[in-house]
């Protein structure tokens, strides 16, 4: 009954520590998966990671979709020198400031 009940908090520890573990090398996952893609496929990985990820920062310049990662490395993605990105603001009661 011993054994079973020190393999039962060994194996709750070990179990504890492999979330903690996994979530290490979160960063380096978000910054790998942004290799290779283009700017609209940029913004739509900024517009998911604003609500899934939001340790992750993201804005867009006239030059490219810049993203900051926790480690405060900063990523950009280039826009195409043909086109732009326009934002549009609802103004219901008032402008920004």
């Amino acid at each position: 009954m011993r054994y079973l009940l020190l393999s039962f908090i060994v194996f709750l520890g070990i179990g504890s520590l492999l979330p903690a573990y996994a979530l290490q090398d979160h960063g380096k996952s978000a910054e790998a998966s942004l290799n290779n893609v283009d700017a609209i496929q940029a913004m739509a990985i900024a517009n998911q990671w604003k609500w899934t990820k939001k340790e992750v920062k993201s804005y867009v310049t006239p030059r490219g979709v810049m993203f900051v990662f926790p480690n405060r490395k900063v990523k950009g993605i280039p826009l195409p020198e043909d086109k732009m990105i326009v934002a549009v603001a609802p103004y219901i009661k008032r402008t920004h400031r």
